[in-house]
C-alpha cells in the first residue's frame, strides 16, 4: 500500500455534524513506540506494512505482521511498537456521534486484529481518503468521511468471512476425526456419546456437523457403514446372519434383520439368495 507522504489532521468543525467523520490520515516508514495509557481520543484503524510489530492491550501481547489491520476504539488503553524495523504503518483516526453505537453493534468495542491476503479494497480507501482531504477543499472532507464508513464495513465483513472459513475448516477436521473413529470402531456397539467424548465436543455439535457436511444424521451414517459391511459379508462369506450381525456392530440378529429390511426392503437371507453368486 502506498504511504501518504505526510500526516493530515483536517479541521473537523465542518464535518462534526456527520455521524462518522475522518479526523486524520497518515503513515510512516518506521513506526515509533506509542504508549497510550488512557487510549486515544479518536477511534483508529492501523494497517501494518513491511516489518513487524506488537500491540499490547488488556495485558496481552499480539504480534503484527504485514497486511494485519488493527481497529482500536477511542479511549481504549494500548501500546504498540516495532519488533522488526523498519516497520511501515498507515492509519486513520475517526470520530462522530454514531461511532460508539456502530462499533458496539458490529462487536468491535474492543481492539480487534484482522489479517488479510488481499488488501486491494482498503488500499483504495486509504488512498481515496488522503487524496480527498488534501486536494478537494470543498467537499473532500465529506467524501473522505464516507470512505471511513466503507472501511469499517469492509473490516467487519472480512472479519466475518475469516471466522466462517475457520469454522468450516474446524468442522471438516472434526468430521474427519469422527469418521475415522467410526470406521475403526464400527464393529462394536459404539455410541454417539463415546464418539463425541473422543473428539472433545458435545453430541449436539457433532450431530450438527454431520447434518451440515454429510446431509445425514450421525446415527444414520453409522448404520449405513454397518449395512455396507454386512452386505459385503453376506455376499462374500457363508457366515450366519447372527455372526455377521455381531461382527458389524448390531446388538442382535433380530435388530440387524429389522434395520436391513428398513433400508433394503428384504431380509438378509433373501438378499443373499438373490445376489450371491
Amino acid at each position: 500500500m502506498a504511504k501518504p507522504g505526510r500526516n493530515i489532521y483536517p479541521d473537523v468543525s465542518g464535518v462534526s455534524y456527520l455521524p462518522i467523520f475522518l479526523a486524520g490520515v497518515g503513515g510512516t516508514d518506521n513506526q515509533t513506540h506509542v504508549v497510550r495509557e488512557e487510549g486515544l481520543y479518536w477511534n483508529q484503524i492501523i494497517r501494518c506494512g513491511e516489518g513487524e510489530g506488537e500491540i499490547v492491550f488488556d495485558g496481552v501481547v499480539h504480534k503484527l505482521r504485514e497486511n494485519d489491520f488493527v481497529l482500536i476504539p477511542a479511549g481504549y488503553p494500548h501500546t504498540y511498537y516495532a519488533t522488526k524495523e523498519p516497520w511501515e504503518t498507515n492509519w486513520i483516526v475517526f470520530g462522530g456521534d454514531a461511532c460508539e453505537s456502530l462499533l458496539a453493534n458490529l462487536n468491535l468495542s474492543k481492539p480487534t486484529i484482522l489479517t488479510v491476503t488481499d488488501n486491494t479494497i482498503p488500499e483504495g480507501l486509504f488512498k481515496s481518503m488522503f487524496v480527498s482531504v488534501s486536494s478537494d477543499h470543498v467537499f473532500g472532507h465529506q467524501k473522505a468521511s464516507g470512505y471511513v464508513y466503507d472501511l469499517i464495513l469492509w473490516f467487519k465483513q472480512t472479519l466475518l468471512l475469516g471466522e466462517m472459513n475457520r469454522f468450516r475448516k474446524d468442522s471438516q477436521q472434526i468430521l474427519s476425526v469422527a469418521i475415522r473413529y467410526i470406521e475403526e470402531n464400527v464393529c462394536r456397539d459404539i455410541t454417539l456419546k463415546e464418539i463425541a467424548e473422543h473428539i472433545g465436543i458435545s453430541q449436539q455439535h457433532m450431530c450438527r456437523i454431520f447434518r451440515e457436511h454429510m446431509n445425514v444424521r450421525s446415527t444414520e451414517y453409522i448404520t449405513r457403514i454397518r449395512l455396507n459391511m454386512a452386505m459385503e459379508m453376506i455376499l462374500n462369506t457363508d457366515e450366519s446372519m447372527a455372526e455377521i450381525a455381531l461382527k458389524c456392530g448390531f446388538r442382535s440378529a433380530s435388530y440387524f434383520s429389522t434395520v436391513f429390511g428398513r433400508y433394503q426392503h428384504m431380509t438378509p437371507n433373501n438378499f443373499r439368495k438373490l445376489y450371491k453368486v
